[in-house]
């Protein structure tokens, strides 16, 4: 799998006027399976959408919104004319050169459903700490902010750029928080990276949220993520507020998680009954 990748006919009535085949266009960066998976979340919401995989791309004509899957299909030249819609980004900051309106989708869940996921996991935990690869989390952790606020909890940020940071970051956790979180950035999705993390909160008592849902088996007490088909949902969604008129903002997040829960770890931290509490799949 890339690394920029950790990485139903319906009629829809918009303002009065049904959404036309030619109105979403979608640009696929690859052919592998999460591309796929974003493209039939995107068409089970909007029913079939014309589509094209790099170097392809689709007829444009008539079109008003594109929505892109991966960082390559974002970053190709469309008309100004077009609203665009980027998903499957690894690195949120990247820097978009369309004249346009532009909205990307992000890879993890909305912040309100991401923090009940983990109170449900983790009830007695009052503060969270997350990291900030390079800072370019930063307008999803503000949101995160207030959801952790609203949920009664405080959350800790700490911005980290390299495995160096990471080990000077991570013991000043400990006693601190009761729960960690971090982004899909490639910089903690690999081996090495995940391995400290699962280490180090395996020792110091802290649960550990990874952003994929997989990633319990490796060792985290839980993946909390959308599916590549709930993405796509949700860049329709954005599609069909540009179609009627209106505009989703400058960021949507997916309304709904996928979670796996490591039981094992669970049981090490005490946390066995809120497992059967938590609207898990278990692991």
């Amino acid at each position: 799998m890339r690394k920029e990748i950790f990485i139903l006919p319906v009629l829809w009535l918009l303002g009065g006027a049904p959404l036309l085949a030619s109105d979403v266009v979608a640009v696929l960066s690859g052919a592998s399976g999460p591309y796929q998976e974003a493209l039939a979340g995107l068409q089970g919401v909007l029913g079939p959408v014309p589509n094209a995989t790099l170097p392809a791309l689709p007829d444009l004509a008539g079109a008003k919104v594109v929505v892109t899957f991966g960082s390559e299909a974002a970053l190709k030249s469309y008309p100004g004319s077009v609203a665009l819609v980027a998903a499957l980004l690894p690195d949120p900051s990247l820097q978009i050169d369309h004249g346009g309106s532009l909205t990307k989708v992000g890879l993890p869940p909305a912040a309100a459903v991401l923090v009940a996921k983990m109170k449900a996991l983790n009830p007695m935990a009052s503060e969270l700490a997350a990291l900030n690869p390079n800072g370019s989390y930063s307008a999803y952790l503000a949101q995160l902010k207030a959801a952790v606020a609203a949920a009664g909890m405080t959350l800790v940020v700490k911005k980290v750029s390299s495995l160096s940071d990471l080990g000077a970051t991570l013991p000043g956790l400990k006693g601190e928080v009761q729960s960690l979180w971090v982004p899909p950035d490639p910089l903690f999705m690999n081996p090495q990276t995940f391995g400290i993390l699962t280490a180090f909160c395996k020792g110091a008592g802290i649960g550990f949220f990874a952003p994929v849902a997989g990633l319990a088996r490796a060792g985290s007490l839980a993946g909390v993520a959308p599916s590549f088909k709930q993405v796509g949902a949700t860049a329709a969604g954005a599609a069909k507020a540009y179609v009627a008129g209106g505009s989703p903002g400058a960021w949507v997040y997916p309304q709904r998680a996928e979670t796996t829960v490591n039981t094992t770890v669970a049981a090490q931290l005490g946390l066995s009954d809120s497992v059967g509490k938590a609207d898990s799949r278990v692991q």
